[in-house]
């Protein structure tokens, strides 16, 4: 029985061609190609026309579906015309390799047993005599790159691009095969190492299987398109038999369950190694080939698809520079000595010529032209989980486009569609689905959102993953938030929780949520954990009447955690060693923060007079103290007369040199502002330092340098010029008008700053 073998490279458009004109050829009544079995009930759709590439058949496990992969194809990949030469015609068309049920269960298999070794082993830190010495580490080439070094290539994909893909001819597919297979054959007799040397033990035995399968059907003239290292394996299935059959055997027995569908892919994803065989770093470059590589003058097009691209952005590209960047190609094609104008080619003439050797501009070119990231487009009916179809419908209702490229969004919640997608974009993120990026706003107020916005394939995946939780989006969002909180006794992962819920508007969620947060909050006795609760739920504060939410179980739940806190923070804070005391001083700066914006006057005075305990609290660490008469006094609690009192007390020379270095960067909270401007706190802080014995100056410089390094460069520069002062002495004078003061001169600025502070003279 006929049975042709055709080796080609995954996603080559060379391969491909060559493939069609062999299939043209041989007519065959049997085409079988590379990919696991599973795919069968998924290729009849190639030739949909709703089906466009770059799309990828994602398989993946339905009890555990973050266990897949995928077979992405291009318009250009040999499997995809091989499949779509079968559909049209009616010919019987099956995949061919290893099914995806028994690697995933050899997958489990090694990790459980992975585990299994980790939990047995317990080697001793310095059990040097017992320890076995190390195996050497065998580093893999790749086989085809030994025929590159031979022709002078360091780049063995470079050349199979020159020799098999770049130079197809008309009519000598059949000798282009042959020399493919001679090639692999000669490797594999060389017995080359390959990484997947075990898995494609098992992978060919399973293939020449399925050929034998098709051969025992009475199909007699069969076609094979597979990876080129493959195909030598797959030319004896007889004498193989007994022992394929064997093998198989050993192979883990599953009871899992596989799916599959078409999603949509990238161009900038057929690069990866997804599911089989190698990927391309210029798709977008291939696809020109694939429609424009069989003209003579398709390098002239492809310089004048560059030049428009940089006329498009402003850039001053005339028909000369085309000419010549040609003419450049072409002398650098004859100098290397081949026969055809390459990619790598294009782009150095591109960058001496129009880009005058900047690589900036030849980076648009690769973005734009080489890899011309789009998104393919796959049918609507094809079977999808619940969630994925509920996805589809809410993206296409909301005018939420699926697309690769970023895409930006302005939204005002005020407006019901912008309101709806801010909804929709807060519930993927819920989900981990992380498809906008937050960005800045233009305007303020919690009523501007700002998104950027790209689709990425995997994300699918992630849908089908959190499809356990429910059928719709809002509905999966409100369970997995649920069921996270469930069991849950952190309350700041609660109140995390509940910010979420809210700019996502899953109402029954967050009633939940504040019943539990409410509940945890009763009973916790973790100060810090309260603390780091608290900002979260004041913040939600601020979506008001644009959420539609009521907020009055919100405040009071703020309230609650806000008392308990004041009550407990004193005690909480005695005897803290520096690590915990540092901890303690950020979230008392983020409780100070969360303050402000409650509008309740009894329980900012409540945190005020929790903060002056603490000042006076003895046990508690310098850098607490510090900040807390940092805080006092920006809010004129304290004045500057009592602060300048407990600065001198800090550093005073019957405290410990460690308690003031404490108290001083607590103080200082990072900015050095107040220095430069009060010289009273400023003397008493260089007093301190110049009377420091040199044993205590020594242990304390580490801890002044981190102190003084968090403050900007400016504020370090005044400081290093007040210190070359020295001390500061105050004048009691009034400071005299220069002579030379022009009071029509400085009257004349007044209309202008009057316009811009909308002030009225009377």
């Amino acid at each position: 029985m006929p049975l042709t073998i055709l080796g080609i490279r995954h996603h080559g458009v060379g391969s491909t061609q060559n493939v069609i004109e062999m299939l043209e050829q041989i007519q065959p009544d049997m085409v079988l190609v590379e990919g696991a079995p599973e795919l069968d009930s998924i290729i009849s759709w190639i030739g949909n026309e709703q089906l466009r590439p770059p799309v990828a058949v994602l398989g993946y496990n339905v009890d555990e579906p973050q266990q897949a992969t995928f077979y992405p194809f291009a318009e250009f990949s040999p499997e995809w015309q091989a499949i779509l030469y079968a559909n049209k015609r009616q010919i019987p068309v099956r995949m061919l390799d290893l099914p995806l049920a028994i690697g995933f269960q050899q997958k489990k298999n090694e990790q459980e047993k992975e585990n299994d070794i980790a939990e047995e082993t317990d080697i001793e830190d310095n059990n040097i005599e017992d320890s076995k010495p190390l195996e050497p580490l065998h580093i893999h080439q790749d086989p085809i790159s030994y025929f590159a070094e031979i022709a002078g290539y360091d780049n063995s994909e470079l050349w199979w691009e020159h020799h098999f893909e770049h130079n197809y001819i008309a009519n000598s597919a059949k000798e282009h095969f042959d020399a493919v297979m001679l090639m692999m054959t000669e490797l594999r007799r060389a017995n080359i190492p390959s990484v997947l040397d075990e898995e494609n033990i098992a992978r060919e035995a399973y293939m020449r299987e399925i050929i034998r399968k098709a051969q025992n059907e009475l199909y007699d003239n069969i076609v094979v398109v597979c990876g080129a290292w493959h195909a030598p394996a797959l030319l004896d299935v007889d004498s193989t038999a007994k022992a394929d059959t064997k093998l198989l055997k050993s192979l883990p027995k599953t009871k899992i369950k596989v799916a599959t569908t078409w999603i949509p892919w990238t161009n900038g994803r057929l690069s990866m190694y997804s599911g089989y065989g190698a990927g391309i770093t210029s798709p977008g470059w291939y696809d020109f080939l694939w429609k424009k590589g069989k003209r003579k003058d398709f390098a002239i097009e492809w310089l004048s698809l560059v030049a428009r691209l940089f006329r498009k952005k402003q850039i001053d590209i005339s028909t000369a520079h085309v000419i010549e960047a040609f003419r450049l190609a072409e002398t650098l094609t004859s100098l290397r000595g081949l026969s055809r104008i390459g990619l790598l080619e294009l782009n150095e003439a591109t960058q001496t010529v129009m880009c005058m050797g900047d690589t900036v501009l030849l980076s648009l070119v690769k973005d734009k032209l080489i890899v011309a990231n789009r998104l393919g487009e796959v049918p609507d009916e094809l079977p999808k989980v619940p969630l994925q179809l509920d996805f589809e419908k809410l993206a296409k209702s909301n005018r939420l486009a699926l697309t690769a490229e970023k895409k930006d969004y302005e939204l005002d919640l005020r407006k019901e569609l912008d309101l709806n997608r801010s909804k929709m974009i807060h519930r993927l993120d819920i989900l981990e689905i992380n498809w906008g990026q937050k960005v800045y706003a233009r305007s303020k107020g919690t009523f501007k959102e700002a998104w950027t916005l790209s689709w990425k394939p995997e994300m699918y995946l992630a849908l089908i993953d959190k499809a356990v939780w429910g059928n719709t989006l809002e509905d999966t969002c409100t369970k997995y938030l649920i069921d996270t909180s469930q069991k849950s006794q952190n309350i700041g992962k609660i109140a995390e929780n509940i910010q979420k819920a809210i700019p996502a508007e899953l109402f029954v969620a967050i009633e939940f949520l504040l019943k539990k947060i409410d509940e945890v909050a009763a009973i916790s006795a973790d100060i810090l954990d309260l603390m780091t609760a608290l900002k979260p739920m004041v913040e939600i504060s601020r979506y008001g009447n644009v959420r539609k939410t009521d907020l009055g179980a919100i405040r009071q739940i703020v309230d609650a955690l806000l008392t308990r806190i004041c009550i407990g923070l004193p005690n909480a804070c005695y005897g803290l060693d520096d690590d915990n005391s540092r901890k303690v001083f950020e979230h008392i700066k983020q409780v100070n923060e969360a303050t402000k914006l409650i509008e309740n006057e009894d329980l900012t005075q409540l945190w005020f007079d929790t903060l002056k305990k603490l000042l006076t609290k003895d046990g508690v660490h310098g850098i607490i103290q510090g900040c807390t008469c940092r805080l006092l006094l920006d809010v004129q609690e304290i004045n500057t007369e009592e602060t300048a009192e407990r600065f001198a007390w800090a550093l005073s020379q019957g405290q410990e040199p460690s308690f003031s270095a404490g108290w001083l960067e607590g103080f200082l909270k990072g900015s050095g502002m107040i220095l430069i401007y009060d010289h009273v706190l400023w003397n008493l802080l260089y007093k301190w330092v110049a009377e420091l014995p040199q044993e205590y100056f020594t242990e304390l410089l580490p801890i002044l340098r981190r102190t003084f390094s968090q403050f900007e460069p400016n504020e370090r520069k005044q400081l290093g010029e007040k210190a070359k002062a020295g001390t500061i002495i105050q004048s009691l004078e009034f400071t005299t008008i220069n002579e030379n003061f022009n009071p029509q001169f400085a009257e004349s600025v007044l209309p202008m700053l009057e316009t811009l502070l909308g002030i009225t003279r009377l």
